[in-house]
């Protein structure tokens, strides 16, 4: 738990990329993963993603997983 505090108030990723129908900024998911890189390298961790695309009802969900080792 430690070092999943530790890489999380180190990450700093900006905001690059901009919707332009909602006029924001957002960052995507590759972004983020670019910018962790190197804080698993320096705390010797593993991360992991997963997801599965769930039927609720008549709905189509997608559940994303991040485990950290």
């Amino acid at each position: 738990m430690k070092k999943l505090i530790e890489i999380q108030s180190e990450l700093k990723v900006p905001k690059g990329n901009v919707n332009k129908f909602g006029n924001y900024k957002y960052r995507s998911a590759e972004d983020i993963l670019e910018a962790v890189k190197p804080l698993l390298s320096k705390h010797n961790c593993l991360l992991r993603l997963s997801d599965e695309i769930l039927l609720i009802g008549t709905k189509l969900f997608l559940r994303a997983i991040a485990t950290i080792s």
